[in-house]
């Protein structure tokens, strides 16, 4: 008894099934909400920074429009 040789995908067919999925992977990941908003307090030092007017934001925004991590205003210590 032989084999049964497996049809061959045609190229359409695979271009249709990946678009397909790339379809539905995009609207799995698009439902959901986001679990922390920019102005939630992060952490307990957080709010301790914010009652003492030392509050550095977490991301500050370049002349290109691109948001970068604040990491010098939020690592360097104050002068207190």
């Amino acid at each position: 008894m032989t084999k049964p040789k497996p049809t061959p995908i045609s190229s359409r067919t695979r271009i249709a099934l990946l678009i397909a999925s790339a379809g539905v992977l995009s609207t799995l990941s698009a439902c959901q909400k986001t679990l922390l908003h920019a102005d939630d307090a992060r952490s307990p030092f957080d709010r301790y920074n914010q009652t003492r007017t030392q509050y550095a934001p977490p991301f500050l925004q370049d002349e290109y429009g691109r948001r970068t991590p604040n990491l010098r205003d939020r690592l360097v210590q104050s002068d207190e």
